[in-house]
């Protein structure tokens, strides 16, 4: 399950990276960065909490997946329409958020940690890359400024955890964890959900 959720959340998170750079007129150098960061950031932060190499150093297949979703999103450029581009990012991104979740909870079992550890491994895996995107791109991290986001991904560590706890498998609390994340934050887009905001 934790090579599953990286491979899904490497191409997930890259395409949308890379369709972030190509939105900006970045050059390919540019669009590749982007993709590569997203698709990766996440992973470093975790494994750096946990203290251990990155598994990115270590396993070419992880750029490998992450340039596969590059080249899916440099392929599918010539297609996209502008309706069609914000919803390959932010469907790509969803996935991804879903995905990096399930893969920082997978790590934190692995290390024997209880709910704390999992939700922020979870939740550090999930958004770490896509904050380092967007103030590449200029942008004010997505987490911080639209719509419901992090607290899907925190919805999803706790419903990993809870189904550990009550004595279901990795595999299902994965599954579970995964569902409930991209289900809660598709819902965020499409009822564009929000958490209070405060005026200056």
């Amino acid at each position: 399950m934790l090579l599953l959720s990286n491979i899904i959340g490497l191409v997930a998170f890259s395409f949308s990276g890379a369709v972030k750079g190509i939105s900006k007129n970045l050059d390919l150098f540019g669009i590749a960065v982007l993709g590569l960061v997203t698709a990766l950031g996440g992973g470093v932060l975790r494994d750096f909490m946990v203290v251990r190499t990155p598994i990115m150093l270590k396993d070419p297949l992880y750029i490998g997946f992450a340039l596969l979703g590059i080249f899916l999103a440099l392929l599918t450029r010539r297609w996209s329409t502008s309706i069609i581009e914000d919803w390959g990012f932010l469907l790509s991104d969803a996935i991804g958020l879903a995905a990096f979740t399930v893969s920082g909870a997978l790590v934190a079992v692995e290390y024997k940690m209880g709910i704390i550890g999992i939700i922020v491994l979870g939740l550090s895996t999930a958004v770490g890359g896509g904050i380092i995107r967007d103030v590449l791109a200029g942008e004010i991290p997505l987490i911080l400024q639209k719509e419901v986001y992090a607290s899907c991904s925190i919805c999803g560590g706790f419903v990993f955890w809870l189904i550990l706890y009550l004595g279901g498998s990795n595999t299902l609390a994965s599954t579970s964890a995964m569902g409930i994340t991209l289900l809660l934050r598709i819902l965020a887009i499409q009822r564009k959900w929000q958490l209070p905001r405060f005026e200056a």
